[in-house]
């Protein structure tokens, strides 16, 4: 079961689909998407419509979700106006390693683990916000954006989404996992007050849904985190086995970029 918090509101949409290069005919997209992945999710993956013609750095857990969402909502995603730009590893390493699942990791692991995790934030929190400018810079585009943030990847879209946002030009938010997803105003005030965020939790999710249980229930398993690594794991092998709230955080995402 997911938990799910929404604060709702709108925002103006005045910069998008600036052109980039008149004299060729090329136009912006109108909407990207910048998304940020969880921790050790470092696999790439090839672009295409199923991931909004990504470059590749959505992670797992959102590659999923994007698969799913375009799954239920042919046509959601356009090379030409609706595109992903997930944050690279150049700009947010997304580390946090301690150890194998089901190990329990020795203290140096841990120490470790702790000091790539502060590295990853102190180069992610400025990253998406260097992201956004470096591909503005490169294509001359000024587009709306949508955040979508998984786990350590929501802390990583705050300072880029609060300017964007600060502009007009954050359309919304969609996270899951959110370890801020017990305090939503710490993502979704300040410049973002006025703007949609979803954050979607599941049950017994330790990053979200906080307590002994869900803690002991990742320690025990022997093949990952719990539930925090399982969204969308059955709902993109077949959509009929999809919850409604996994549903309704692809059709909200959908009315965000379209």
């Amino acid at each position: 079961m997911f938990v799910v918090a929404v604060s709702a509101a709108t925002v103006g949409t005045s910069a998008a689909g600036v052109a980039r290069d008149a004299d060729a005919g090329e136009s912006c997209p109108s909407v990207v998407t910048l998304a940020a992945r969880g921790s050790e999710e470092n696999e790439t993956y090839a672009p295409g419509a199923s991931n909004g013609y990504s470059n590749g750095y959505e992670g797992e857990t959102l590659h999923r979700f994007l698969d799913y969402a375009s799954t239920v909502h042919p046509d959601l995603f356009d090379p030409d106006d609706r595109t992903v730009l997930a944050i690279d590893a150049d700009h947010y390493p997304a580390r946090f390693p301690v150890g194998e699942a089901g190990e329990n990791p020795d203290p140096a692991t841990v120490v470790n683990g702790v000091g790539l995790f502060m590295d990853s934030m102190a180069r992610g929190l400025p990253g998406g916000f260097e992201m956004v400018e470096d591909y503005e810079q490169s294509t001359g585009c000024r587009p709306d954006y949508v955040g979508l943030g998984y786990s350590q990847g929501v802390a990583a879209l705050t300072p880029a989404q609060h300017a964007l946002a600060a502009e007009g030009r954050l359309r919304g938010a969609v996270y899951f996992g959110n370890p801020f997803h017990r305090a939503p105003g710490l993502i979704g005030g300040g410049a973002m007050s006025g703007v949609p965020v979803h954050s979607y939790c599941l049950a017994d999710d330790f990053a979200c849904d906080t307590g002994p249980r869900s803690v002991a229930l990742a320690l025990q398993d022997d093949e990952g985190a719990g539930a925090h690594e399982t969204y969308f794991r059955d709902a993109v092998v077949d959509p009929s086995d999809a919850s409604p709230a996994e549903r309704a955080a692809a059709d909200a995402f959908a009315r965000l970029i379209r």
